[in-house]
């Protein structure tokens, strides 16, 4: 199945991916067996796209759940070069805001690059501003709710932290009512670094250049646009050494 999930990445001209998974007991597998299922599957994929894994904590699950995959994170990143960090997630209804501060630390002090799904319903908008001044994490999933002239948004703006976009989720999710009304467009008309993503792709039934494609259509934006929306976002990618590279790409033939 991930072998698919890649190859479907990669066909759709994405060049680089860090692909988010939560590590789970199975009735066939513990935790380990199911990184080092991932890993291998990264290494042995033939494709030419560069994959990268954040391992996803859940903050919906107990703190001992949540903090095995923090140490297991931090584990593997000290001697993988393919887990290059953290993507919090999971549903933000059932989390504990301490818990989720304590887990997060951990990664913090361990050096861990974090991506952080942030300000999605108003519910919890009380966890915004504990995770963006305690956390500071390096990137922010959704962020629905944060408007670029509120507390938080100042917060964010000085910070310059890469907004992940994903427009059609959104609608789905209802947490937005419709494309034109998007924040993508007030972010990425300020100059804030934003970035278009697919969330899952299956369950939403997009792709990436579908995202694009929509962006464009309703923002107005070139070809030229999209281009320098993915050099600028460059500097937010989690694998430090795949950068050059990665700027080298999108440079114009």
């Amino acid at each position: 199945v991930l072998v698919r999930v890649l190859e479907d990445f990669e066909a759709d001209g994405v060049v680089y991916l860090e692909l988010r998974s939560s590590p789970k007991t199975t009735d066939t597998m513990n935790k380990t067996l199911y990184i080092e299922t991932i890993l291998r599957c990264i290494r042995e994929y033939e494709g030419k796209m560069i994959v990268r894994y954040l391992i996803s904590i859940d903050q919906s699950k107990s703190l001992s759940e949540m903090t095995e995959n923090a140490e297991l994170a931090v584990k593997y990143a000290r001697f993988s070069p393919l887990v290059v960090g953290v993507d919090l997630c999971g549903n933000f209804y059932s989390a504990n805001l301490d818990n989720t501060l304590h887990v997060m630390k951990i990664c913090k002090k361990a050096g861990l690059k974090i991506a952080c799904h942030i300000a999605e319903d108003a519910v919890i908008s009380s966890h915004t501003a504990p995770l963006l001044q305690e956390i500071q994490p390096d990137r922010l999933g959704h962020a629905t709710l944060i408007t670029p002239d509120s507390k938080d948004g100042m917060f964010v703006r000085y910070k310059r932290t890469l907004i992940e976009c994903c427009m059609t989720s959104n609608i789905l999710c209802r947490s937005v009512s419709n494309y034109n009304e998007h924040h993508f467009k007030t972010w990425h008309d300020l100059g804030h670094p934003v970035l278009l993503c697919t969330d899952d792709s299956g369950t939403f039934d997009t792709t990436l250049t579908r995202e694009y494609q929509i962006a464009a259509q309703c923002f107005g934006l070139t070809d030229e646009d999209l281009r320098e929306m993915n050099i600028r976002a460059v500097d937010w990618i989690f694998d430090d050494t795949m950068k050059e590279n990665l700027r080298t790409v999108f440079k114009p033939k």
